[in-house]
Order: C-alpha cells, then structure tokens, then sequence
C-alpha cells in the first residue's frame, strides 16, 4: 500500500483520475487547481470528462475525501459548468514576478502543497528568457509575495536576490554530464590499459610456450632421426667353420658277413 505524500507538486495532479465515493465511477480527470492567493490555500479544482473534455465539474477542497497516488477520490456533490463560462477562480500558474524594485526576475510554474490541509507550502519560478532554462526551478516563498493580481504578483526584491534552488537547470546538468563523460573517459583509459597490459601478458605467455614446445619438437625430431640412422645399417653374419672335425668316409662301412 502506497503511502500518502506529505507534499505534493501541484502539476503532479493534473490529468489524475477523479472517483466518486458513492458509485465507484469515474468522474473524469483533474483539469485545473485553483486556490486562494491571500491565504495561500487550494480551495478546489476543475475535472474534466466527455468527449475532448468538454463536460466539465468543480469540486471544493470539502468535497475531497482523499488524494491518492493514483486517483482523488470526491463525494458525488459538484458544479456541472458549460466550457465557455469563465471560472471566477485564480490559479496563479503562469504569473509573471516582478519585485518591488520595478524588475521582473520570472513566473510562477507550479506550487507545493499539504495534500491533507491544502496549504500551499511554497511556490516555484524560473526565471525569465532562456536563462529559466538554464539556471533551473527556485523556491518562492509565501512571505516573500507582498501582493498578487491578475497576470502578475510582486515580490521582495531583499528576498528574492537569493533564492533557494527546487530542480537544476540545464547548465548544471551539462556540467554533471561533462563531469560524467570525464569520469567515463578516465575509465575507458584505464581499462584500455588494463587490456592491453593483459595482452601484452598473453603475448609472452603464448611466446614462451610456442618456444617450449619448439625445443621439445625439435628434440624428438633429432632423437628419431638418430633411430633412423642406426636401423639403417646392413648387419655382418660371421659365419664359423669348425676343422677339427673328422672327415667323412669315401666308401660306405661294410657290413659284417653272416656266420653259418
């Protein structure tokens, strides 16, 4: 189960799924906050639903039983409103800031609030031109907005000089990149000079042993050509005569004569 955030971007509940508590359906899709500029409190918002969103309802911040991180769940209670008719309502998204010192540092773009009391916790700006996109989003806070308006709201110059910063801007997340890509350069180096140290240790290796076996074959090719040689040679047969022996008779022996 998903806990209940202790605060919340205001732009992080727009388009959010609307339920009703009675029936279970689907009232539509959170269109718009609005809220209060003086006492700096969410007092409600616009869902819309139909074809291209054109049915469009509000619901006071009384009527909200719950926000979810899936869906804000309302009592059934709400004001069906034709498209056209203009909301009396402010939203201060869009503002431009100016200080009291006649210059104009940004706009509001978004805001952070207590999803139980609806208390706006602090606003957010960037500042104006291709500077807003560079140097990121910076908190606003409430004591720092003397008054508010239509289009604009007018801040302390003293406190504004220094803002906090709420998200990095580009220039900071170039410069995390070319740190990064640093990193990763000195990296690849190293394990480049890993690998070919490696290599270089596999080369002498294989060259060692290439040279072992050549001096083992070179061995046995000198011993079998040895063996070679001494099979080779033709063998003396040393034949003996033995002259002491007698010679033979030329004439048979004679036979004894028979006695009668």
């Amino acid at each position: 189960m998903n806990a209940q955030p202790q605060i919340i971007r205001q732009s992080e509940l727009l388009n959010r799924l609307v339920l009703n508590r009675s029936t279970a359906e689907e009232a539509g899709r959170v269109d718009q906050l609005w809220l209060n500029p003086q006492s700096h409190q969410v007092i409600g918002f616009t869902c819309k639903s139909g074809f291209l969103g054109g049915l469009k309802q509000v619901f006071s911040w009384e009527q909200i039983t719950t926000i979810g991180t899936d869906s804000i769940i309302v009592n059934n209670t709400s004001e069906v409103i034709e498209p056209e008719t203009p909301i009396q309502k402010i939203s201060l998204i869009g503002h431009e800031v100016w200080t009291d010192a006649g210059n104009k540092v940004g706009k509001i773009v978004d805001y952070l609030f207590n999803p139980q009391t609806g208390a706006i916790v602090n606003y957010l700006f960037v500042s104006s031109g291709w500077r807003g996109i560079l140097d990121g989003i910076y908190l606003l806070p409430l004591e720092a907005i003397a008054s508010t308006g239509s289009k604009r709201v007018i801040v302390s110059d003293a406190i504004i000089q220094a803002p906090q910063q709420y998200a990095e801007g580009l220039n900071q997340k170039m410069t995390q990149a070319a740190e990064l890509l640093k990193e990763d350069y000195k990296k690849t180096q190293d394990d480049l000079e890993a690998l070919k140290r490696s290599a270089q240790n596999i080369a002498e290796q294989v060259k060692d042993t290439t040279e072992t076996v050549a001096g083992i074959a070179k061995e046995k090719l000198s011993e079998a050509k040895a063996q070679r040689q001494d099979t080779s040679q033709p063998t003396e047969i040393v034949q003996t005569i033995d002259t002491t022996a007698q010679p033979l008779p030329n004439e048979p022996p004679q036979l004894p004569e028979d006695t009668k």
